[in-house]
């Protein structure tokens, strides 16, 4: 198809309107929508849901309206943001079963107060000739390779952590009979400060989370898993299913369209996973690859929904399906139904039964 040269959101919206036939109040109107609106997120991102014929071309519309387009992208830019508060909570739950958990078997006096920064407390999971994809170009290469230089082990960790964070008071967190042992960070400016893991542990983001789950001790893995009902060989699924959630995290965080979500190719699932919550990978492991990998949205809510409630997607859904019916006017296909397939799930009745 080559590369298209650049156009005026006047010049877009005419094309839209005369050329593709794309129903509209007026072209002024489309071109306020691209003043607001990536036209790739607004169009480009929406309009094979909108074509009666999206393999055909040249690609022009029939009753589809500039209507559709917007209702669709709203529903998108409303779905992402409660998907993304939801991971949040998430990721709250997680940053404080680590760092209870850990506090509880390493950090209970005060002089081991920073025993999260000491590499001696964690496993290093590059000794691990069996650890599951940790060759070159797999997902947890770089992990397995890097375990000597994580951020939580450096000597400059609570330097940056107080200089980066003006809610932690170095007032607040010293004590004079406070002594940092060997191996942990410390605070050059004041040695009797020590700022304890439920504290630092808000400060980091989601890929240092999945990083320390991969260092932690089986002992305090176990105790991790236990908060979130899992048992002690399920610390690979949980991983498996960090990753998911991470990917998704990122999607809704970088404002892509949340409807054409999958998980990238390189990052392979568990099988236990898969099984469990009986996902539909559209890679099920082929020659020179036994794992399965690429979900679509509606199975990566499953896996957030394993640990987090989704009633709050509910009416969300709901409303789309009802506005589209309402509002939808073709005779050439069910808009619905290709919203859901995009989402890789067969009908709204199986939606439903996730966002519990």
């Amino acid at each position: 198809m080559g590369v298209k040269p650049w156009k005026s959101r006047h010049e877009l919206a005419v094309t839209l309107a005369t050329e593709r036939h794309l129903n509209a109040d007026s072209i002024a109107v489309i071109e306020q929508h691209l003043q607001e609106t990536n036209y790739f997120q607004l169009v480009n991102g929406i309009e094979n849901l909108l074509l009666a014929h999206p393999e055909t071309h040249p690609k022009q519309f029939t009753t589809e309206t500039f209507d559709d387009f917007l209702r669709i992208y709203k529903f998108d830019v409303r779905l992402k943001d409660e998907i993304f508060n939801l991971i949040e909570h998430f990721e709250g739950r997680l940053k404080t079963a680590i760092a209870y958990n850990f506090s509880k078997n390493h950090c209970q006096y005060l002089n081991a107060t920073m025993q999260y920064t000491n590499k001696s407390n964690y496993y290093n999971v590059g000794l691990n000739n069996q650890y599951p994809f940790r060759e070159r170009g797999s997902q947890y290469y770089s992990i397995c390779q890097n375990f000597d230089n994580f951020n939580l082990f450096t000597n400059h960790f609570i330097e940056k952590l107080i200089r980066n964070n003006d809610f932690i008071d170095t007032r607040f967190y010293r004590d004079v009979n406070y002594s940092n042992p060997n191996g942990v960070a410390y605070y050059n400016r004041d040695r009797h400060v020590a700022i304890p893991f439920w504290v630092a542990i808000e400060t980091v983001d989601f890929g240092t989370l999945l990083r320390i789950m991969h260092y932690l001790k089986s002992n305090d893995a176990r105790d991790v898993l236990a908060d979130f009902g899992l048992g002690n060989d399920d610390n690979y699924k949980f991983l498996s299913a960090l990753d998911v959630i991470r990917s998704l995290r990122n999607e809704c965080a970088h404002g892509s369209l949340i409807l054409r979500f999958k998980t990238p190719k390189y990052i392979k699932l568990n099988a236990n996973l898969v099984h469990d919550l009986e996902l539909k990978p559209d890679q099920y492991g082929s020659s020179g690859n036994n794992y399965p990998a690429i979900i679509h949205l509606a199975d990566a809510l499953k896996v957030l929904g394993s640990f987090q409630s989704l009633k709050s997607l509910r009416p969300i859904f709901k409303a789309l399906i009802y506005q589209n019916n309402k509002y939808f006017n073709s005779t050439n296909y069910d808009l619905n139904d290709r919203i859901l397939k995009r989402m890789g799930i067969d009908s709204y009745k199986e939606l439903k039964a996730i966002c519990v």
